[in-house]
């Protein structure tokens, strides 16, 4: 999201510092595009950000939801194009790439190093000072803490996720399954492995890895499309819950990315989201009615959490198996986290 910023307002002939983490937080697996958004996003990377060798066609979902059955959506028929499974650290480091080469300055943020708001406008580490600043450092948002901008968790959603050598089947794509407390899904990566996660609330799960072990072998479908491997792996935990910013921009801010709404992974709208809301974030920068393009921006990303919302209570609704459960229940419209 920040490098798609970046590389809009250069574009548009503005003074543009990226300040990027020499090591990054520890990437999250098995991320994925659904089928027509590599388009948009090859618009603001370049053709090469989605290819073979890096990254891998996705031939489709399969998923247990709603019923015992495993059903197949296969996106070889689909209108809109290829999905694809990411190597979410390369993607990210061609992002970058493409940054550098739009023209962005980019910084290398060293721990300790402070942004500060003033009248004057933003100052960051050593020498650097801005008119404007965007928001891309995710989950953290770590700029709209530092300025008091609220972010509204609608779930305690964890993820606990684990990778190892690929001895799965063969399915080139992700399989999910629904289970009474969460949900689990598994896809295979580049290189050879494989990523497999259960998500729950963090209130709901209280064990370690001998129960992760356990809930897994009680799965109807994902242990054997995991393989082997799995029953040696280790989980970690992860944040996965749905929050959003109580806004998205102000005066002289904006938040792109995970930083102003962070969705439910099983949306798959994280990446494409933040891609392209953050392009036009960097886009609108330039614009000589910033103000007015500000506000449409901020409108259009409320609709696109209205609409995420939407698309969570709906799946949460097709899952009857299990009436009582409070994870289901807690993704009802109207039902706060309790």
């Amino acid at each position: 999201a920040g490098c798609a910023a970046a590389i809009r307002a250069a574009a548009g002939g503005l003074s543009v510092a990226l300040l990027d983490r020499p090591r990054p937080r520890r990437s999250w697996a098995g991320e994925s595009l659904p089928p027509g958004m590599a388009r948009p996003i090859r618009a603001v990377f370049g053709q090469g950000i989605v290819a073979e060798g890096r990254h891998r066609p996705a031939m489709g979902t399969r998923s247990a939801w709603g019923s015992d059955a495993l059903v197949e959506t296969d996106f070889l028929r689909n209108p809109l194009g290829e999905g694809w499974l990411l190597d979410r650290a390369g993607f990210d480091a061609d992002a970058r790439a493409a940054a550098s080469a739009a023209g962005v300055r980019i910084v290398a943020w060293q721990r300790g190093a402070r942004v500060e708001r003033s009248a004057a406008g933003w100052r960051a580490g050593d020498g650097i000072v801005a008119r404007f600043a965007i928001d891309a450092t995710g989950r953290p948002a770590s700029l709209l803490r530092a300025i008091g901008i609220h972010r509204a968790a609608a779930d305690r959603q964890i993820a606990l996720v684990a990778t190892f050598a690929d001895s799965g089947d063969a399915y080139a794509g992700t399989t999910v399954e629904a289970v009474e407390d969460g949900w689990w899904y598994t896809t295979p990566l580049a290189g050879g492995r494989r990523v497999l996660a259960y998500l729950t609330d963090a209130d709901l799960w209280r064990a370690g890895p001998r129960d992760w072990h356990a809930r897994l072998g009680a799965t109807l479908h994902i242990a054997r499309c995991a393989g082997a491997g799995a029953l040696a792996a280790t989980p970690v935990a992860c944040p996965a819950e749905t929050r959003i910013a109580a806004r998205f921009a102000g005066a002289d801010w904006m938040a792109v990315g995970d930083a102003a709404a962070s969705f439910d992974p099983l949306s798959s709208q994280g990446i494409a989201t933040g891609v392209m809301m953050g392009a036009r974030a960097g886009a609108t920068l330039a614009r000589l009615d910033r103000a007015e393009a500000i506000a449409d921006w901020s409108d259009a990303y409320a609709m696109i959490v209205a609409e995420h919302a939407s698309l969570r209570a709906h799946h949460a609704r097709q899952e009857v198996r299990w009436p009582g459960s409070a994870f289901w229940r807690r993704r009802l419209p109207g039902m706060a986290p309790s």
